[in-house]
């Protein structure tokens, strides 16, 4: 983060040189009056007061502008920032886990970062530092008038102060609650069709409403506190010019101070106790806004260890597992020692009940997870060691859960990457899964869009779809999880057609199955139970001792 804001230092050097002279001429008021009060008056002069009129009208006007661009400047800024951190931001949550829940919302971090800097607060953060100088003019009036200035800012900065011990932590808590509330109810609408078939509306509303109270609450607790401190700031605040005229009428009447000079010390005490009064009010905006930052920044710095690898030339296929362990923490072993090798042009059949570990092995074999412990070589690099990007481009995966992105079922093929420039890839990887011909009987053919997740597909299509996206620019290792989950009869055989051809093809094959008809394709099988290797070897000898026991 730091970097990335050192990028933007011009931004605040320019809004500081504007801060200057926008201080300088919030001013005018204030001489205009001290003017007027002492010698307009006292000389009666006409042409004097209008010449002070049009200056004043003058020097704000010229505030005015000023204060326009300054406000553009860090709209600008605001827009900077995000395009440098949008991008940066997208990459390293998708190289996060699923179990890393909080950082995945990072981009709601970069937007509430760009927002914040068009806020008061940031304003008053660059006018902080010109109150010494409004304080030096008080001094230059009277130096009993700083003294009165120096009070209430002391005050306001202990409110500013108590205001971030009694709310930071509840805030953050108000945020969380609040991103629960909104991922719950995304997830409800995700899951819409299954609620309503099983009648599940009320009780998925009483669950929402459990977390969202629990939000409403926290809020309530921040507000009123809030509430109180901003009271108390405008307490202050206000009263200091009750104060500032008070002591600047007992300086008349006892010192002969002039009262143009009690008018215009109110108004530039009011003036200097102003930024503060500021930050007082976007209190929670600054709570926000570090809490953004401190993710991003551990964002930034603490994933992705392995983007900036090599890409190594395109693998042949040669798998090598060694003792691959896989655990979430000391209490839950997924995977226990995996061991197994392949050949360029062997297919492996991952076979096992239920949460035996199989798909998480899937997601080791394609570096989607790092091991705990042991290696996952592709001719004999490290898969965890490869340019991310890199391997991407090289391997063919399957997830068990079907992932398909809004736009066209070509957009989809080719990876998101630009249809024009890889048509023919394209057409290639439809044809070898098999499904060029379905794919023109849709409405638009390969244009057709596919809508949120596919949605406008049946389940064997996305799969199928899956599959052709899996096979796009002729990968050497291909990893397929339950690839037959959602298929009839003969978009099966058409996928063991498939499988049959990579082989003879020369591409390595690793293939998540309960059915026996795929088994029968591979040449060698691994049989697991609760994250350990029961079975390896070649498909006849494990089935057949399967059988045995």
């Amino acid at each position: 983060m730091r970097v990335i804001l050192l990028k933007c230092r011009q931004y605040f050097i320019y809004t500081g040189i504007f801060s200057f002279f926008i201080n300088i001429l919030l001013l005018t008021p204030i001489l205009f009056m001290l003017n007027a009060m002492d010698r307009v008056i006292s000389s009666r002069s006409l042409e004097t007061l209008a010449a002070l009129a049009v200056i004043a009208v003058f020097a704000l006007m010229i505030e005015a502008f000023l204060e326009s661009t300054r406000a553009k400047l860090l709209n600008r800024f605001s827009l900077t920032l995000h395009r440098l951190l949008g991008l940066p931001a997208l990459k390293k949550i998708l190289m996060i886990k699923q179990e890393d829940g909080n950082i995945r919302h990072g981009m709601e971090d970069v937007n509430h970062l760009q927002n914040f800097i068009t806020t008061k607060g940031v304003t008053a953060l660059f006018d902080m530092p010109w109150i010494p100088f409004y304080l030096f003019i008080l001094y230059l009036f009277h130096p009993l008038l700083m003294m009165v200035a120096i009070s209430a800012l002391i005050i306001l900065s202990m409110l500013a102060y108590w205001e971030y011990r009694v709310t930071n932590f509840n805030q953050l808590q108000v945020s969380d609650y609040s991103r629960l509330s909104r991922d719950f109810i995304a997830t409800a609408y995700r899951n819409n069709e299954a609620i309503a078939a099983l009648g599940m509306q009320d009780s998925v509303a009483s669950r929402w409403w459990t977390i969202n109270e629990d939000y409403l609450n926290r809020k309530n607790t921040v507000e009123n506190k809030l509430s109180s401190i901003k009271a108390m700031s405008g307490f202050v605040r206000l009263n200091i010019s009750i104060v500032g005229i008070s002591v600047g009428a007992y300086l008349v009447i006892v010192e002969g101070m002039t009262a143009g000079i009690m008018i215009a010390g109110s108004m530039l005490m009011g003036r200097a106790v102003t930024p503060i009064s500021s930050v007082i009010s976007a209190g929670k905006s600054f709570i926000n806004a570090k809490a953004a930052y401190d993710r991003l920044d551990k964002l930034l710095a603490g994933v992705g260890e392995n983007e900036n690898a090599l890409s190594l030339p395109p693998p042949q296929g040669t798998l090598l597992v060694e003792r691959v362990f896989f655990f979430i923490n000391k209490d839950r072993n997924i995977l226990n020692g995996v061991t197994f090798q392949l050949e360029p042009g062997e297919c492996l059949a991952v076979i096992g009940s239920s949460a035996s570990g199989k798909s998480t092995l899937s997601k080791l074999l394609v570096g989607y997870y790092r091991p705990s412990d042991g290696f996952i070589r592709l001719d004999g690099a490290d898969v965890n060691l490869w340019s991310k990007n890199g391997l991407g481009q090289h391997i063919g995966y399957l997830p068990q859960d079907i992932q398909l992105f809004p736009g066209s079922v070509a957009d989809n093929i080719c990876r998101l990457q630009v249809v024009k420039q890889n048509e023919q890839a394209i057409i290639a990887a439809a044809k070898k899964a098999g499904v060029h011909e379905m794919i023109l009987k849709l409405p638009k053919g390969y244009e057709t869009e596919i809508g949120d997740q596919g949605k406008r597909l049946s389940g064997g299509q996305r799969q199928r779809l899956g599959i052709a996206r899996a096979l796009y620019g002729n990968p050497r290792f291909i990893v397929l999880d339950e690839p037959n989950s959602n298929l009839d009869g003969e978009a099966e055989m058409l996928l063991i057609e498939l499988l049959i051809y990579l082989k003879e093809e020369g591409v390595t094959v690793v293939v998540v199955t309960h059915k026996p008809n795929l088994m029968e394709v591979a040449d060698k099988v691994i049989a697991m139970h609760e994250g350990n290797v029961v079975k390896f070897g070649q498909r006849d000898d494990v089935l057949a001792q399967i059988k045995m026991v």
